[in-house]
């Protein structure tokens, strides 16, 4: 069996764990990145998750560095509309920059052993899906799976869903194109009643959630398998959208066959969606799927418990930390549960961005072992909290910050935790 030495292991190169990787590569660390899928990017590329939600205020980006230089690159090469990208040309940018911070990437590989000495993971055996094996020693790891799941095998306290123990829904991405946006934007003016009120026809891209009326008459005529509302993104290019729209609820995303489960019925609810669309919806009668995501849209699964638990009321009041590390404004957004009708205070709210909240690197590092960061989805925080952080500029935030923390730990040779304490 192959064994390395490593300065960090990341596991999971989602945005999260990429950022990471870039960030601790470019400070000079040996990095090994290793991720399950056969490519990188996860919710961002395989997942085809657009747009990236709100990360500006009046006064600017709230997500800079290397965030901001694959928003450069994805508009240099004609990949960004606005806030919405190109899944593959964004693919193309995360292969190039980890390439030029010489990090080391694996792909189709999963942990299978965590080897741990008191707070401290030693080392990590993976097993690659060519039947493989292989064990990395390291100082530091990351858990950037999403689901915790480094963090889980390792013996850390781990906690999931809300005071019920209920997940939020999962969604199957996939793109359209066909459309017919100028029909879209007359459809928006004449019918503003049938859609969300924050919904406008001059939006710079479009990016439309409603259809209330259509969906009624469709269940009446037999559809049966539609959400309580139809949501799509303008994507770069002609006529084309990410759908936002299936919902599988009260499913497991860790446990296998409850997860399969839920890709299945998403899979029929695209088929019948998107024979919905071109039927009822103004500017889709000529659209057509273009790809489904490979990968499922998991809003929140396990989560780990750090040196502080990130709270909904952190992100009510605006909260800033000491120790604060990533700086968002997206508010907290938990998907409802099930398929009633949307309310008439939902149709008519319409979202106020004035301030910033903070996540402190204490919510980035596990409170049972000094040498794991936790980042992405599966960072330390309560259900409304997470629902807040958990999307992708605000992840991408948490990797290059915790990639500069990885170099100061070795730097000074102390753990993550003294590193946190300190908040230096």
């Amino acid at each position: 069996m192959i064994r390395l030495k490593k300065d960090v292991v990341i596991v999971g190169a989602g945005i999260s764990g990429v950022h990471a990787a870039i960030a601790a590569g470019k400070a000079g660390l040996d990095v090994l990145l290793v991720e399950r899928e056969g490519s990188v990017g996860g919710i961002s590329t395989l997942g085809l998750c657009n747009p990236f939600m709100r990360f500006w205020l009046d006064s600017g980006s709230l997500v800079g560095g290397i965030f901001e230089e694959i928003l450069k690159d994805l508009a240099r090469r004609g990949g960004l509309l606005a806030n919405s990208f190109d899944s593959e040309i964004m693919k193309i940018i995360y292969f190039e920059k980890l390439k030029s911070a010489g990090i080391s990437l694996v792909i189709h590989s999963i942990p299978i052993e965590v080897e741990r000495c008191g707070r401290l993971i030693k080392s990590v055996k993976f097993f690659s899906s060519q039947g493989s094996a292989f064990e990395v020693e390291a100082r530091y790891f990351v858990d950037a799976t999403g689901d915790a799941t480094l963090s889980y095998m390792a013996g850390a306290e781990t906690f999931q869903g809300d005071e019920s123990g209920s997940n939020q829904a999962m969604t199957l991405m996939f793109t359209v194109s066909g459309i017919d946006y100028a029909r879209v934007r007359e459809d928006i003016k004449s019918n503003g009643e049938n859609f969300f009120a924050w919904v406008k026809p001059d939006f710079e891209i479009m990016s439309v959630a409603g259809y209330f009326e259509e969906i009624e008459r469709a269940r009446k005529a037999g559809y049966d398998k539609l959400h309580n509302y139809f949501f799509f993104i303008e994507l770069p290019g002609s006529g084309r959208a990410s759908v936002n729209t299936t919902h599988s609820f009260d499913k497991s995303a860790v446990d296998p066959f409850e997860l399969s489960e839920a890709v299945t019925d998403c899979m029929a609810q695209t088929d019948q969606l998107i024979t919905f669309a071109r039927e009822y919806v103004r500017g889709f009668e000529k659209s057509g799927i273009e790809k489904i995501a490979t990968l499922m849209g998991v809003r929140e699964s396990r989560r780990v418990r750090g040196l502080y638990v990130f709270s909904g009321e952190d992100v009510k009041a605006h909260r800033k930390f000491p120790d604060g590390v990533v700086r968002a404004t997206y508010g907290i957004d938990v998907h409802n549960r099930s398929t009633q009708r949307v309310s008439e205070e939902e149709r008519k709210a319409i979202p106020v961005y004035n301030d910033y909240y903070e996540i402190p690197l204490r919510s980035l590092i596990s409170a049972d072992l000094d040498n794991l960061a936790i980042i992405g989805r599966c960072f330390s925080s309560d259900f409304s909290g997470q629902s807040a952080a958990r999307v992708m500029p605000t992840v991408a935030g948490m990797g290059q910050a915790i990639g500069r923390v990885l170099y100061q730990a070795i730097s000074r040779g102390e753990s993550l935790s003294e590193i946190a304490i300190d908040g230096r």
